[in-house]
């Protein structure tokens, strides 16, 4: 009987997490009525059999569903995404023109320009707006068009129109998933246009993702990672997908 137990919560984990695509420990243990040292195990279980993908704070689903709220995919890989974070905005130079996309990583290397003097900062991100559009020495250029609640996006065709009038020097974007015929993808059919036309307009590009989001899929692809000039992951990354990875984009960057 316990193990009947047993298997039914792990079922129950599963179909949860697949459903809403990020859980984290703390929801999961809520659901199944479990320790949260019992959810760790079932979470150390159900990734080594291939069902989900574990993250320091909770699980994520390998094929992950649309639009997943972006206050819930904020709150895995917190540190992960600040150190990425961190490395990408050390990239930038004083007096560049940047894109930032609404990707929670991207979110929290926004947070680490406050202090850059003479930046011009364009983005379809209402969070990134937010934190930065009063900033001393930042210029901030948002791009009209549908906004997305779950995602914190905005997109579609007038967005689109936007870009097509602007030119940047780096521009960062995030992902659902890196699949594993190494293409980008993401949660929405929109947003991966709109990406496609981010990577156009600009010089250099640079994809932020912690080891979570490689051998995911989302629904739509955004194009193959060698349009990207680099990724920038954390140390997280098993040595073998980190070979893996170097074959397939020009340039790798571990953020520590």
């Amino acid at each position: 009987m316990p193990r009947l137990i047993a298997a039914q919560r792990r079922a129950r984990i599963v179909e949860l997490v697949n459903r809403r695509g990020i859980l984290s420990v703390a929801e999961l243990a809520r659901q199944v009525g479990a320790s949260l040292m019992t959810l760790r195990r079932d979470l150390a279980l159900l990734d080594g059999q291939g069902l989900l993908r574990r993250t320091h704070g909770g699980a994520v689903a390998l094929a992950a569903p649309p639009d997943v709220p972006l206050r819930r995919r904020e709150r895995l890989e917190l540190q992960a995404k600040a150190v990425i974070g961190r490395t990408a905005a050390a990239l930038i130079q004083s007096g560049e023109t940047i894109f930032l996309d609404a990707g929670t990583t991207v979110l929290a290397m926004a947070r680490c320009l406050r202090s850059i003097r003479s930046l011009t900062v364009v983005t379809n991100s209402v969070q990134v707006l937010a934190d930065l559009w009063n900033r001393p020495g930042l210029r901030v250029v948002a791009v009209g068009g549908v906004a997305r609640p779950a995602s914190g996006s905005i997109t579609g065709p007038l967005a689109e129109k936007a870009l097509e009038e602007i030119r940047v020097d780096r521009a960062f974007l995030g992902t659902t998933g890196i699949t594993p015929r190494w293409e980008v993808s993401n949660s929405d059919l929109d947003l991966a246009s709109f990406q496609r036309r981010a990577l156009a307009v600009a010089r250099e590009s640079y994809l932020l993702a912690d080891h979570t989001k490689f051998g995911r899929t989302g629904l739509a692809i955004v194009g193959s990672l060698k349009a990207f000039t680099a990724v920038i992951t954390d140390a997280h990354l098993s040595p073998t997908l980190l070979s893996q990875l170097r074959k397939h984009v020009g340039k790798v960057v571990i953020a520590r």
